[in-house]
């Protein structure tokens, strides 16, 4: 059992390492091919984490997998997505005048960083909490089912 907060420093560390090592590569070949696929990668490598890290001895818990499961289908959508959609432009405009310049680019991968970092928050803490009660209440049916409500919106909007 990890207390919360080292889950959640370890989720930081796990971030600027997956950023900043794409950061590298990527300023190397001169390439935001793989920009957008690390950004998704990075949200399922914190989901997998932390569930795997939670606070609780009882890591089955139907809450956090719940959880774990809308998260990991919203952000494995947006993987997806993204990477369908930079394929088929044939690469993302928004790099063309910073790919080649190290401050500017590197920038980019900080925000995504800091990005994904902060979207993840409330599904961190959920997963990193110790819980004295693992059924679902009626709270956490409606968030669970607005949560997986946006998702549906979002990939209806998306195609």
């Amino acid at each position: 059992m990890t207390a919360p907060f080292d889950i959640l420093i370890a989720c930081a560390g796990i971030t600027a390492a997956i950023q900043l090592s794409g950061f590298s590569v990527a300023y190397y070949l001169q390439t935001e091919t793989f920009y957008d696929i690390l950004g998704g990668i990075n949200f399922l490598a914190l989901g997998a984490y932390t569930y795997a890290s939670g606070g609780d001895v009882d890591a089955s818990s139907p809450r956090k997998l719940a959880n774990l499961v809308v998260f990991s289908c919203s952000r494995l959508w947006l993987l997806l997505f993204l990477a369908w959609r930079a394929h088929e432009r044939g690469g993302d405009a928004r790099f063309d005048e910073v790919k080649d310049k190290f401050g500017w680019f590197l920038v980019f991968w900080i925000v995504q960083g800091i990005w994904v970092f902060c979207i993840s928050m409330p599904t961190l803490l959920v997963l990193s909490s110790i819980e004295s009660e693992s059924s679902f209440s009626t709270l956490d049916i409606i968030s669970l089912s607005a949560f997986a409500s946006a998702v549906i919106f979002e990939i209806v909007a998306d195609v």
